[in-house]
């Protein structure tokens, strides 16, 4: 008997990662700017998502001045 391996990863019992088309110098703007807010870059999208999807108590993320 092979101990044949199942394709992928395991579960990791987190959110599974996206792949998003983004121009670089846009990524690394946003990057930096939520560092500025004390935030990142995931935490900006996936709350700017909640807000634009209309998510019950969803708030649009804080700019950085």
């Amino acid at each position: 008997m092979s101990d044949k391996r199942k394709p992928g990863r395991p579960a990791t019992g987190q959110t599974p990662a996206r792949s998003i088309k983004m121009p670089d110098e846009r990524w690394k703007n946003l990057g930096k700017a939520a560092e500025r807010a004390g935030s990142d870059r995931s935490k900006v999208l996936n709350d700017f998502a909640a807000w634009y999807t209309d998510e019950e108590d969803a708030e649009l993320p804080v700019r950085p001045e």
